[in-house]
């Protein structure tokens, strides 16, 4: 069973972990990308909610722009995808975004972009940037 809740300082190293586990085991990912790994940086100003299973142990994260509805990450620890755990961070955090939400789904990460149309979200633009082509995706 897990449930969501707002980052707290306490969980920094833990999501700092995920962060760096997920993006260098992500094979989709130019090289160069996987090494940068700048949680903090990469975050600044954002809202975050944090999946945690018991004992109150990180196990996924979803952060957002606020003022845009734009979520700039969502993260969940290997072993536990397929779980429901990126459907309840999306859930969580969109209480807190304006209408429509955005992304952007780099096109080679097969797996997040069937997750996010299986989830309802429709493509409306594309482009490239320095991880690749990308989807960008959009839920009203």
């Amino acid at each position: 069973m897990f449930r969501v809740r707002p980052y707290e300082e306490k969980d920094r190293a833990a999501l700092e972990a995920i962060y760096r586990k997920c993006r260098s085991e992500a094979d989709w990912l130019p090289a160069a990308a996987r090494d940068r790994c700048d949680f903090a940086g990469d975050t600044m100003g954002e809202v975050l909610y944090v999946a945690v299973g018991a004992g109150d142990d990180a196990v996924g994260f979803v952060s957002a722009w606020e003022p845009d509805g734009f979520i700039h990450h969502l993260y969940v620890r290997d072993g536990l995808k397929g779980k429901g755990i990126g459907t309840q961070l999306l859930a969580a955090i969109g209480s807190r975004l304006p209408r429509p939400w955005r992304l952007k789904c780099v096109r080679a990460n097969q797996a997040a972009l069937g997750f996010y149309l299986a989830q309802g979200w429709l493509e409306v633009s594309s482009g490239s940037g320095a991880d690749g082509p990308y989807a960008l995706l959009e839920k009203a």
